[in-house]
């Protein structure tokens, strides 16, 4: 490619709205102008400037983007060859794990540390909206959002517990989730009611006590203190070729992966999964056939490889995990009718991030995306219910309050898919699943299609909303 042609293509990303999107994110409180340079709030310095590394880092992505291979062995269905040219001609490109060196070093986006001071703006739109959402409710959801927020972790088996690591979980009295709750693993069952009232069992993914291998179906142990009590942890650095022991994510996140309920042999797309958390879940509870792992942001698949290789031996992600970057709109496209089971952990407003982001510019831009992301879910969830089986299930999960978001969008898609008669949907109870867990979280009793995770002081888990539906 010719210097002239990258610098057009460096110029037109750089002043997309995208890009300004992710440099927002990037600096603290710095916006860029026309001219390039970065304009600075009154009262803060600013040591770099985002625009020369973003310069560096595209033309180093734009130069060694087509370097990228499969890693699939050969004579094994592979998902991904259908996404180099797409059904429908479109160019898509798809990335190996193994390939995150050849695309250069990605420059991580910056996280800066802040008091934990919440935005007036944002919370003063959270009452207008949410205090007419939840009534009385409301203030006891505030007040559990403006705390620290609790986390639990995701053990990892296909590495070894040390000693030590036993030994802080005795210590500081944490407890797997599935004991607390009192699920039995093998003997346990639980019924997903479907919307015609006929019942069905499904074996619960996980099994208390089962030797840890790496060909063994997974256990799914994930330990939080039973009174649901603050517990902090060392986050764990990503060491190439060493497996780490455990995963810090809310306890809440299991959820839209236990609804899922993923079999033996099955094909599961995550359409959403950065930056890996429910990836690295659904690999622990079952042995299903082939996890296709997607996400179409560079800086967030970058975090999405990092969790798998950190947690994943590498001859699993060389035979059951796919990573690509496609849109997600553009799996009906691309793989209609293809995968058993879909999860759309769909982008959202993101309440408790979105709560203390502290870049003025950026919560102004956020406050106008807020308004018009409810389209982008309803496509995504469309693309996800035309990209499953017949047979097959969607969960679509976000971690917000908001109903237009949740529930809103759910009822949109059915409409809709009413209308075009091209399937029929029907929307899974999971008020049977939900019921196992009530020990631990709060949920709303209001919600008409999905469940929702209510953050309470004394439960301070969530948001996280997730519905089931059911393509027959």
């Amino acid at each position: 490619m010719g210097s002239w042609k990258i610098q057009r293509k460096l110029h037109e990303y750089i002043y997309s709205a995208t890009s300004r999107r992710l440099l927002s994110t990037t600096c603290k409180y710095g916006v860029l102008t026309t001219d390039s340079s970065p304009k600075l709030c009154t009262g803060n310095t600013r040591i770099n400037s985002p625009v020369k590394s973003l310069k560096k880092t595209v033309v180093k992505l734009l130069s060694t983007e087509s370097l990228a291979a499969p890693i699939h062995p050969s004579g094994q269905q592979n998902v991904r060859d259908r996404f180099k040219t797409g059904q429908n001609g479109s160019n898509t490109e798809t990335v190996g794990l193994e390939d995150v060196n050849t695309l250069g070093p990605v420059e991580e986006r910056r996280e800066f540390k802040h008091s934990r001071v919440p935005s007036q703006l944002v919370l003063d739109h959270f009452d207008r909206q949410y205090g007419q959402q939840f009534g009385s409710e409301w203030s006891d959801i505030r007040a559990a959002l403006m705390a620290p927020k609790l986390n639990g972790l995701l053990l990892n088996n296909f590495a070894n517990v040390s000693s030590k690591l036993a030994t802080m979980l005795k210590e500081r009295r944490l407890q797997n989730i599935f004991d607390i709750c009192d699920i039995s693993g093998k003997n346990m069952q639980f019924h997903l009611n479907e919307a015609d009232g006929a019942e069905k069992d499904f074996d619960l993914p996980f099994e208390r006590n089962c030797k840890k291998t790496k060909d063994t179906d997974a256990n799914l142990q994930f330990y939080i203190h039973p009174e649901n009590r603050h517990v902090r942890f060392p986050k764990l650095k990503h060491v190439p070729g060493q497996l780490k022991s455990y995963f810090l994510q809310g306890a809440a996140s299991l959820l839209p992966v236990l609804a899922l309920d993923v079999q033996q042999d099955d094909s599961v797309l995550d359409m959403c999964a950065a930056p890996g958390g429910k990836s690295l879940a659904l690999l622990q509870t079952a042995k299903f056939g082939l996890l296709t792992s997607n996400e179409p942001d560079l800086w967030r698949k970058r975090r999405l490889v990092d969790t798998l290789q950190s947690f994943i031996p590498q001859e699993i992600l060389d035979t059951r995990v796919d990573v690509t970057k496609l849109s997600g709109v553009h799996f009906q496209d691309v793989t209609p009718n293809v995968f058993d089971k879909v999860l759309v952990d769909a982008p959202c407003s993101n309440d408790r991030s979105w709560l203390y982001n502290k870049n003025i510019v950026g919560m102004k831009m956020r406050m106008e995306d807020r308004r018009h992301l409810p389209e982008l879910q309803a496509s995504l969830l469309r693309s996800a219910l035309n990209a499953v089986k017949p047979g097959g299930s969607v969960v679509y999960a976000t971690c917000t309050l908001s109903q237009k978001e949740n529930d809103d969008v759910v009822e949109s898609v059915l409409k809709q898919v009413s209308k075009n008669n091209k399937s029929r949907i029907e929307v899974t109870n999971l008020n049977n699943l939900t019921k196992n867990f009530q020990q631990v979280f709060r949920f709303d009793s209001l919600t008409r299609y999905g469940q929702l995770v209510l953050p309470y002081l004394d439960a301070n888990w969530g948001p996280m909303y997730f519905a089931k539906l059911k393509k027959n």
